[in-house]
């Protein structure tokens, strides 16, 4: 991604009155040769014990400790300054404090410290009355010929949640999968269940059973404290989708939105590529689809998308805000590569991307990028309007 800043060119200073140069830099800036000449200096002074041999490994880990203390501060105040575990969390949240910072940050935890038991306990409680009333007491008789294929869709859909993970290739975690998603899904009838939402539950998931349990086996995690993590589950999912209402519906006008502007993004930050796709006949549709459906969950590896994630909820609305600048800063990571390869090979290349390695340092990259399109862009929205050249990022599909 180092290409980004060769393609984002800034302003040079202009060039010196060449009438006022006279041939002497000493003169011209008033600066006297022994002026050059080194000084004495002290010796350095004696480093702090705790310092000597210090590695990498160790300052990094002296950060997470600072770091893990301003999280617990922020978070044990009997007010919670939502704003300043905004931008603690920005920079990536440690993973014991992540669940309840997750929750905070949507807003499923009250903001005082003192009401919080009291709310997480009613919360729990609803839930556990929704999917009574959803499932256990409706005969499948009873149900709707649009809620039973919905039904169906999320019992195909469970079991493919996160494949190869110990955890949700367990039954008790595969039926909370499907009371989460069709208990959202009848709430939400103008949406419904859309494929892709199994890979965003599976993120809270993992996240909140960490929180609980140090075992990826469900079977050693108590019923009760299993239903918690669902009604949490539930929760965050809620507080997502919610910011993404219009992706989910008819025509999907948000899902457009976020393409369009991921166009119009890479119109200005990365033309060649704009073009090469144009010229080989993909779409931006095509590209970007699946990654603003599942937000990334399927092209990085869970790790990754945790820590990416972490950003994206540290942001007001971020994945409806920010996301499309990480959207174009992703692709913009693979441009070189995508630039040589036919339209064949183009497709084949952006359905499996090269990213089962990355770590959290690509990540980090990544969002820096993002954050300086943002910063370019984010105020002046009309620099990302079409240009009349007849060419939609959608091809007139949604």
């Amino acid at each position: 991604m180092a290409g980004l800043w060769a393609r984002l060119h800034g302003r040079r200073s202009p060039p010196p009155d060449a009438a006022r140069i006279t041939g002497d830099v000493f003169s011209d800036a008033a600066i006297a040769r022994e002026d050059l000449e080194p000084a004495a200096r002290p010796p350095p002074p004696a480093l702090s014990a705790r310092y000597v041999g210090s590695s990498p490994e160790a300052a990094k880990a002296r950060q997470q400790k600072r770091s893990d203390g301003e999280f617990e501060s922020c978070l044990d105040a009997d007010v919670l300054d939502l704003d300043a575990l905004r931008a603690l969390a920005w920079n990536g949240v440690p993973r014991r404090r992540r669940a309840r910072v997750w929750r905070c940050l949507l807003k499923c935890e009250g903001g005082r410290r003192d009401e919080r038991q009291a709310a997480a306990t009613a919360r729990r409680a609803a839930f556990n009355e929704a999917v009574a009333a959803a499932l256990h007491d409706v005969p499948s008789s009873e149900r709707t010929p649009e809620d039973a294929v919905m039904l169906r869709q999320i019992l195909v859909d469970a079991p493919r949640t996160c494949p190869g993970s110990p955890l949700f290739a367990h039954d008790r975690v595969q039926a909370l999968v499907v009371n989460v998603l069709y208990v959202w899904a009848v709430r939400h009838p103008l949406s419904g269940y859309v494929q892709g939402m199994n890979d965003l539950l599976a993120v809270f998931l993992l996240v909140l059973v960490d929180e609980v349990s140090d075992e990826a086996d469900a079977s050693a995690i108590p019923d009760d404290v299993l239903d918690d993590v669902a009604a949490d589950a539930y929760a965050c999912l809620n507080g997502v989708l919610e910011s993404l209402d219009d992706h989910y519906v008819h025509r999907q006008p948000g899902l457009e939105r976020t393409i369009n502007e991921v166009d119009g993004l890479l119109r200005r930050v990365d033309a060649d590529l704009h073009k090469h796709l144009d010229d080989v006949g993909v779409l931006l549709l095509q590209v970007t689809f699946r990654w603003i459906n599942c937000l990334l969950v399927r092209e990085l590896p869970m790790r990754c998308a945790i820590r990416l994630w972490d950003t994206c909820l540290a942001e007001e609305r971020g994945f409806r805000t920010f996301f499309p600048y990480i959207c174009t800063a992703f692709l913009c990571h693979f441009s070189e590569t995508l630039k040589t390869k036919p339209t064949e090979d183009v497709h084949l290349f952006l359905t499996s991307l090269p990213t089962a390695h990355w770590s959290a340092d690509e990540v980090e990259t990544l969002l820096s990028e993002a954050y300086i399109l943002s910063t370019l862009f984010g105020s002046a929205p009309a620099h990302l309007a079409h240009e009349p050249d007849g060419i939609t990022p959608c091809g007139g599909f949604l």
